[in-house]
Formats: C-alpha cells, sequence, structure tokens
C-alpha cells in the first residue's frame, strides 16, 4: 500500500476528531419530568452510567512476508467524556511473529456509541528466533534473529453490539504502523463494562 495515502488518511482522521470535538454541543432534551436527561456514555449503555470498559481481544496479525499468526490481548478504556474515553491495550502475536504490543490508547465514539474509533502510539517487541550463525547470514537476515524494540502507531476502528446491560462484543481492524511496515491486526474484542 502506498505510504502517501495511509498518512493521508490518518491526517484525515485526526482532522475529522478535532473539528468534532471543537464543534458546538448539541443540547440536551428535556426529560418527562423537564429536567434534561443524562446522556448514555461512550459504551452506549443508556440509563447505565459505567465508566470502565475491559476486553479480551482474541484475533490473528497479517504481516507482509510473515503470514498471519493468532494473537491475543487485552484492552481498557475509561470514560472522560460521552465521545471519549481513555486506556491502553497490550497484545501478543505468536507463532512466527512473537510479538507484544504495549500501547496507551485514546478512543473516540463519533456517534455516542457503536462506532469506535481509535489511535494508540505505543512500543513494539519483538522476541527473536533464537540462535544463529551471524556470519553464514546476511545483515539484514540476522536482525530476525535478534530481540528488537520498534515504535509502533497503531489506528484502529471497532463496532460494539451490546448484550445487556454489562456486555459487548466487538468486531476490530486495526493497522500498525512499525518501521516503515504496515501490520494488520483484525479479530473480536469481548467487553465487560463496569
Amino acid at each position: 500500500m502506498n505510504h502517501h495515502r495511509t498518512w493521508s488518511a490518518v491526517v484525515f482522521l485526526v482532522l475529522a476528531m478535532l473539528v468534532w470535538t471543537l464543534s458546538p454541543v448539541v443540547a440536551e432534551e428535556p426529560d418527562a419530568h423537564g429536567g434534561h436527561s443524562e446522556a448514555a456514555d461512550s459504551h452506549g449503555n443508556g440509563d447505565h452510567h459505567f465508566k470502565n470498559a475491559l476486553a479480551l481481544f482474541l484475533g490473528a496479525t497479517n504481516e507482509h512476508g510473515h503470514g498471519t499468526e493468532p494473537t491475543w490481548g487485552l484492552e481498557y478504556a475509561r470514560t472522560i467524556h460521552p465521545h471519549w474515553s481513555v486506556g491502553g491495550l497490550i497484545d501478543y502475536a505468536g507463532g512466527a511473529q512473537r510479538n507484544l504490543v504495549i500501547a496507551p490508547a485514546v478512543f473516540w465514539f463519533p456517534f455516542g456509541e457503536g462506532l469506535v474509533l481509535m489511535a494508540a502510539p505505543g512500543v513494539e517487541y519483538h522476541k527473536g528466533r533464537g540462535e544463529v550463525d551471524h556470519h553464514l547470514l546476511k545483515a539484514a537476515a540476522a536482525e530476525v534473529y535478534e530481540d528488537q524494540t520498534y515504535f509502533v502507531m497503531r489506528f484502529g476502528v471497532a463496532y460494539i453490539f451490546h448484550v445487556g446491560a454489562r456486555y459487548g462484543i466487538a468486531p476490530t481492524v486495526n493497522l500498525d504502523l512499525v518501521e516503515g511496515h504496515e501490520v494488520w491486526v483484525y479479530g473480536v474484542n469481548f467487553e465487560v463494562m463496569f
């Protein structure tokens, strides 16, 4: 994929988030008692005002040239505004990937519930693939056998389907930008709110 198009999409997303945030707040409609109804929190729970969400992620990581490997992780979010949450994530891609990603995250709910856009700058720890004789390998090929640490920028999109008042299932697609490479991480978050 063209890196120019990727960064153009990122810039567009950031600008859209800023415009939404800086736009005037729509007045709340009065409830039946003449007061104002409370807005649903960012997890779309209506009358239930859960501020925290913890999710188990199950999915796969696909990096061009390295195939697709099973991935699992945890994600936490704390609501700070009806359209915003902050938190963090950790996930691990097994198999030949052997990558651990840890990142703080910002979650934006443009419609107050359902659709979620995420940005998470973090660190990727890549576990090398064992001891090798570096004299027999080219320098570029030898690097994959050593432990490495990289900066990673993750952008994600998900849609939360609520199951009762406290639970949610969210199909998720993430794009990790690491050292000039694009890595796709996709799967499902199983979420509990409290």
